[in-house]
């Protein structure tokens, strides 16, 4: 009875709800499969990236200054540095020329192992002291003058190479000599075989023969020369090298530092004299002094690469330019001559100069009786030369 009550009571609950238009809920479907975890690493955060820190630059520093060489000869002069010398020594030369020239055909292909210009004390009022570069052709001459102007170094130039080479004879010959008239005497007849000796011991082979023949062919001349210039200019109360110690030590100390360099340079070739003037530049050594003899005589125009060698030079602006002109029938003898360089310059940039004798235009009448010396400043413009190239 009661299990009959209970499914009636059920079955009645059924039709109820059916009757109410409801309905069991629907079954939930089944949830999405979750995405597969990603294989990546999780991001971790950084901080933004920073500009690296630059190294700083080195500190530039000076090269260590080379060491001086100790003071040599009695005048206590420096050698040059290791890289002037080499500066110094290793300019180019020109080649020997085939031709000497001469002012007159009878001086065509003459060689001056002596010089014959008597009263070059006319000079030294203007070059005492000056320093500077040095640079001149010649002899004996070239003694003189770097003992009275006393340069930092000296270029001896000249286009004969028996000049050059006669250098290195007196080179010795002040090496071994502590006293003027201990170098003089080097060139008497008593003192040639001593001489000769101390050419050969320094020089083997053919070298050594060579300056062993330029002695001997020319001592008697080189003798003559020495004395009789150290007279006369001794009269004008001018010390010399060949007289005066202290002049003579501070040549001979100059030569033993290795501060003079005779080479083969042509005043008309387009090697020797640009490098030596580019090495005066490289060393910082002005040139003060150009000392020319009489070698503009030899041409008749001025020719351009003398003209462009002069101007390559680096002269400061007092340097002088020292020449002499021949007037030998009249007094045994030259005239002599100074002109400031940079006047000479202005001269040789002119086209209507054609010589040395348009510079000097204004020059006395040679008079045998005087040193016949003169100056020269004036502008090329107001000259005869000038006046002729303008038709005026």
């Amino acid at each position: 009875m009661v299990k009959a009550m209970r499914r009636a009571v059920l079955a009645g609950s059924c039709l109820i709800a059916a009757c109410a238009g409801t309905s069991t809920p629907p079954p939930t479907p089944p949830a999405e499969p979750e995405a597969p975890a990603s294989t990546q690493p999780p991001a971790v955060e950084t901080e933004a990236p920073t500009e690296p820190t630059p190294e700083p630059e080195p500190v530039a520093t000076k090269p260590a200054p080379e060491p001086e060489p100790e003071p040599v000869g009695p005048a206590k002069i420096r050698p040059l540095t290791a890289s002037k010398q080499t500066i110094f020594t290793a300019s180019p030369e020109d080649q020997p020329v085939e031709v000497r020239l001469g002012v007159t055909k009878a001086r065509h292909g003459k060689h001056y192992l002596a010089g014959n210009e008597k009263t070059l004390q006319a000079f030294y009022p203007y070059i005492k002291g000056v320093g500077g570069g040095y640079v001149g052709v010649g002899s004996d001459q070239a003694y003189l003058l770097i003992g009275w102007a006393r340069p930092e170094v000296a270029w001896f130039i000249d286009y004969d190479r028996d000049v050059v080479d006669i250098h290195e004879v007196y080179r010795l010959f002040f090496e071994h000599a502590t006293t003027p008239a201990e170098l003089l005497a080097l060139f008497d007849e008593a003192q040639k075989k001593h001489a000769t000796d101390l050419i050969l011991a320094a020089h083997e082979g053919e070298r050594g023969e060579h300056l062993a023949t330029l002695y001997r062919q020319n001592r008697g001349w080189i003798r003559r020369r020495l004395r009789g210039m150290s007279r006369r200019i001794a009269k004008a109360k001018v010390p010399t090298v060949f007289d005066d110690q202290e002049t003579y030590d501070y040549v001979r100390s100059l030569l033993a530092a290795g501060r003079v360099r005779p080479l083969l340079a042509n005043l008309l070739e387009d090697g020797g004299v640009k490098g030596v003037a580019d090495a005066a530049r490289r060393m910082d050594v002005p040139v003060r002094v150009l000392y020319l003899s009489n070698a503009e005589e030899y041409w008749k125009a001025y020719p351009q690469n003398f003209r462009d060698n002069v101007a390559a030079l680096p002269f400061t602006d007092d340097a002088t330019v020292l020449r002499t002109l021949l007037i030998w029938d009249i007094n045994q003898d030259y005239r002599y001559n100074v002109q400031p360089a940079r006047n000479f310059l202005e001269w040789l940039a002119k086209p209507y100069t054609g010589n040395v004798y348009d510079i000097v235009y204004d020059r006395d009448t040679p008079d045998p009786a005087v040193i016949n010396f003169s100056e020269t400043d004036k502008p090329p413009e107001t000259s005869p030369a000038a006046r002729r190239a303008s038709g005026s």
